[in-house]
């Protein structure tokens, strides 16, 4: 079986050999390479003159939006960082070598300017376990592309969540030289970009700054969220709550569960609030209003559950109590508005248990108007009132979300 197995590998190295050559450095590299370290050190800044200002260009290379934690205030991107400077002690004549034009060096070979992070959220070099490559071409110029995913700090803003746009920023800075001695040159590229994931980056803009005494290379970008996932998650469910928060009055009040189930819908508001401030920070400023929404309506449903309780009162009152006269106007007053010829009955059931009190030829109503005829009028006050209420909410909180 093992000499099977190298029967095996052994083709797979020939064509890997014959595929990709083991390729050696040319007489002309290992000469320069020989001329240019004699003397080179890798801690000394190189350039000529000290008290000269050394430009480093860095190119800010997005790729994506890998998380963003809002409750943490965290933001991790995938990018590319393209750095470069000229090392004034690595310059030479390609026709002095060959035709040489550059080589290809480890980074600790050379010099090269320390980029760190000023605003982390873990750690502050970027990459420092990740080894990685400089081309330094014959005139100085020193090229160093870095890669992998950075997490910087990012004050979120959830005041229309879940259409939420919030602000981040990624600072590079140089800890190891002030800024007159090395001065950062923000650019930004954008080609290899992808918006994936629940962000999109649809904003950016580069600037440079001092953060205290080093040049910072500042890049501004706003993200969105995709709302169709808290949408089908949040925002629908609270809709559907609330729409079921109203229809408590229509629930008979003979068959006794309208209580039960507004004490449901309740309960179900609040294990919503309990959702909802998983996702929100603790202190977030300013506060969405989602949350002012939702609240209203939880407050809504607990008072519905008082007002349910005082209609059924009403509606099972002791039929020798008499109606006060202005609450008997009142009801017929409402009744008159009805079209239906039974306003106040709610099922047929309950229609035919309940007296006539609208004369088929003169259209008149019986003057005696008895407590349950004041409990369904109640009702469907409550159910109207409770509806609109629920309307434009929703419709306020729609606007003010599509003005911003």
């Amino acid at each position: 079986m093992m000499f099977r197995h190298y029967l095996d590998v052994f083709p797979k190295i020939f064509i890997f050999l014959h595929m990709f050559p083991i390729v050696t450095a040319s007489p002309d590299t290992k000469r320069l390479l020989n001329d240019l370290f004699k003397e080179y050190d890798n801690v000394i800044m190189p350039k000529i003159r000290h008290d000269e200002v050394m430009n480093v260009t860095v190119r800010f290379i997005p790729r994506g939006i890998t998380d963003f934690n809002e409750v943490a205030g965290q933001i991790a991107v995938a990018m590319g960082v393209d750095i470069r400077w000229v090392d004034a002690y690595l310059s030479w004549s390609p026709k002095e070598y060959g035709g040489l034009t550059h080589i290809v060096l480890p980074e600790e070979r050379v010099w090269i300017p320390h980029l760190s992070i000023a605003n982390p959220s873990d750690r502050i070099p970027i990459f420092p376990e990740d080894p990685f490559s400089v081309r330094i071409f014959f005139n100085g110029q020193a090229i160093l592309i870095k890669g992998g995913t950075v997490r910087c700090t990012c004050k979120p803003n959830l005041r229309y969540y879940p259409f939420d746009v919030h602000s981040c920023n990624v600072k590079f800075i140089n800890l190891d030289h002030v800024f007159n001695e090395i001065l950062l040159i923000p650019e930004l590229k954008l080609d290899v970009y992808e918006n994936y994931g629940e962000w999109d980056l649809f904003d950016s803009v580069v600037d440079s700054n001092l953060f205290d005494l080093f040049s910072c290379a500042v890049y501004k970008f706003k993200i969105k969220r995709r709302p169709e996932f808290s949408i089908l998650t949040v925002c629908i469910p609270i809709l559907c709550l609330g729409l079921l928060n109203a229809c408590v009055f229509l629930i008979p009040p003979e068959c006794g569960e309208r209580i039960s189930y507004a004490i449901t819908v309740l309960l179900s508001f609040a294990v919503f609030m309990t959702i909802v401030s998983t996702v929100m920070p603790k202190n977030t400023d300013p506060v969405p209003i989602l949350c002012y929404v939702l609240t209203l309506m939880l407050a809504e449903s607990g008072i519905l559950v008082a007002v349910s309780i005082l209609g059924l009162r009403l509606y099972y009152k002791p039929e020798d109590q008499k109606v006060p006269e202005w609450l008997e106007r009142l009801v017929t007053t409402f009744i008159t508005f009805q079209t239906a010829p039974k306003p106040f009955s709610i099922t047929n059931e309950i229609a035919e248990n309940d007296e006539r009190i609208i004369d088929k030829e003169s259209n008149r109503f019986d003057k005696h108007i008895r407590w349950r005829h004041v409990g369904h009028a109640f009702d469907c006050l409550c159910f109207v009132v409770s509806f609109c209420s629920f309307s434009i909410s929703v419709v306020i909180y729609a606007v003010i979300v599509m003005i911003s």
